[in-house]
């Protein structure tokens, strides 16, 4: 299933929608930022090179390789992250990062919501991603979700999540942020 160039989605009192060009300021001031981009791939802090980024990902995005989602909380964007390397089975979720000052509830509703998009909406089987190893949080909270750790790189933990796995975990996870759906 690909999901249409105007998705919007609402869960957990967060507003998710697909990011566009129009994003680009917004998402290098994310992944520019010394202390998030500690634990993420290196982004230049260029503007136009964002915006032409931007355009590459809307030409994957029509064909249904990736997605860039931006969330906002009451009509303030506060996190972005992905959905990438889309196949029949399985993708990536990565590119998460949220301004720093996001409430633990919201930061984690974003993580929530795009594996929603994910399982229930695209049909997938399960997530693989990476998790850099200083970032000890981020692997902790994988892991409340039921991510398993298959391997390593020198700089990475490589992690899969079955959809089995995560709606297990995932109601706990709601009752404990006292999220509501």
């Amino acid at each position: 299933m690909k999901l249409n160039k105007d998705f919007t989605f609402y869960r957990y009192g967060i507003d998710v929608r697909l990011a566009n060009e129009d994003d680009s300021e917004f998402l290098l001031s994310l992944r520019t930022n010394e202390k998030l981009s500690r634990f993420i791939h290196p982004t230049d802090n260029d503007l136009e090179k964002q915006r032409k980024w931007m355009r590459d990902y809307k030409k994957r995005e029509v064909e249904g390789l990736d997605y860039y989602f931006i969330y906002s909380f009451e009509n303030i964007p506060f996190a972005a992250n992905r959905i990438y390397d889309i196949n029949e089975t399985c993708a990536t979720g990565g590119s998460w990062v949220c301004k720093p000052g996001t409430e633990a509830e919201c930061s984690v509703s974003s993580l929530l919501i795009m594996r929603d998009v994910m399982f229930e909406i695209l049909g997938l089987d399960y997530d693989k991603f990476d998790v850099r190893k200083g970032n000890k949080q981020v692997q902790k909270i994988h892991k409340m979700m039921g991510a398993e750790k298959v391997g390593e790189t020198d700089l990475d933990y490589l992690y899969s999540l079955f959809k089995e796995d995560y709606f297990v975990r995932r109601n706990s996870i709601i009752e404990l942020l006292n999220l509501t759906i």
